[in-house]
């Protein structure tokens, strides 16, 4: 039977393990161990070896690799200034803050000075460490795809997750909803915004070692569910680490077909839809029954890349929201379970037509 080219990357649950030498026969190169349940991330060398693991009694099940992407998004712009609230000049970013239309439209009154001692992970493109409106809540973070260098975004991607969520309430720039909350930065995706299975298990098994609160998690990965994903985000929600993931930015505008995407189609992960400034799904969101909550997701204006702001919309935008949102629940009701505050904040949206859960907007527009 002839070679791959290269050996292929698998994800191996097992009753028990091979020993190092057994891998070292077969020629498998262990990548990866969990430490929370029985899973290996191996580089196999050949069909051949693949087929003997797969008959193995001692396999639970064998799935191969596969990639996640970011949603494709788009940015409307770059912006150095910004018109003010309620106001008809514009002003400069740097130099003085505004309130987003989303985030008022999230937080009502509440005050700005929410989310202290409530551990965020962003598990994506990483974070811009040095950005001013940022760094300051930035407690931690690990680079999964190169563990000696730090989690710097070079995408900017996660850099716009991480200020929806998070960013301070410090008079310049924009606020996030919960602006005192403790930002992790997970970094799985590369600055293309491309990463694996294998990689997001570990950034989730890694929130959840560090007892992060909640994990963002805005990529796409298609419809069919890997049993080992599943496995790792129920594990989290029993383990007090609630799942946000983005519904995925694949919908139609008439909304007639499930396109869903994972993470967000695991049961155990909230899935975000995205609706406009008149609380309407916008196209590209995707749609089906499992969507759980809906969040603003079209012109988010948020932090970006070298010390800049960025207007980008997408399901993922809208992701952040929810996390954020979770962030003040948690510091509100510390002594609540992950279930009961995922319970609570769909509990709390606000209904959206038609009445009752819907396959467009879930149960809702998110609120406080």
């Amino acid at each position: 039977m002839p070679e791959w080219k290269t050996p292929r990357r698998y994800t191996w649950i097992y009753r028990s393990p091979y020993t190092v030498q057994e891998m070292r026969q077969k020629g498998i190169i262990p990548a990866y161990q969990s430490n929370i349940f029985p899973m290996y991330s191996l580089l196999i060398p050949n069909e051949r070896v693949m087929k003997q693991i797969i008959l193995d009694p001692r396999t639970i099940f064998l799935e191969r690799d596969m990639f996640f992407s970011l949603p494709q998004y788009s940015i409307v712009r770059m912006r150095e200034s910004e018109k003010g609230y309620r106001k008809k000049r514009k002003i400069d970013l740097k130099e003085k803050q505004i309130v987003p239309w989303n985030i008022r439209r999230i937080m009502r009154d509440v005050p700005f000075n929410k989310g202290q001692g409530v551990r965020v992970g962003v598990i994506d493109t990483g974070i811009d460490l040095h950005h001013p409106d940022l760094a300051a809540n930035i407690k931690g973070g690990i680079n999964i795809l190169s563990p000696s260098e730090s989690p710097q975004d070079q995408n900017g991607h996660g850099t716009h997750i991480a200020g929806v969520i998070g960013a301070i309430h410090n008079g310049m720039g924009v606020v996030g909803i919960a602006p005192r909350v403790s930002l992790y930065a997970i970094k799985i995706l590369d600055h293309l915004g491309v990463g694996s299975l294998g990689n997001l298990i570990q950034g989730i098994e890694w929130g959840v070692l560090h007892r992060m609160h909640i994990l963002n998690i805005s990529m796409c990965g298609g419809q069919n569910i890997p049993k080992s994903l599943s496995y790792i985000v129920g594990h989290a929600l029993r383990q007090g680490t609630i799942i946000v993931a983005a519904s995925g930015n694949s919908g139609n505008p008439a909304g007639d077909k499930d396109t869903v995407q994972v993470p967000a189609r695991v049961e155990s992960a909230i899935s975000v839809a995205a609706v406009g400034k008149s609380n309407r799904r916008l196209p590209f969101s995707a749609t089906g029954e499992k969507v759980d909550i809906a969040a603003p997701g079209g012109g988010i204006l948020s932090t970006y890349l070298g010390n800049s702001y960025a207007t980008l919309n997408g399901t993922s935008m809208a992701t952040a929201h929810v996390s954020g949102v979770l962030a003040i629940y948690r510091q509100l009701f510390p002594h609540k379970s992950a279930i009961e505050l995922k319970q609570l904040v769909l509990k709390r949206a606000i209904d959206l037509p038609p009445t009752g859960k819907d396959r467009w907007t879930g149960a809702g527009l998110v609120r406080i």
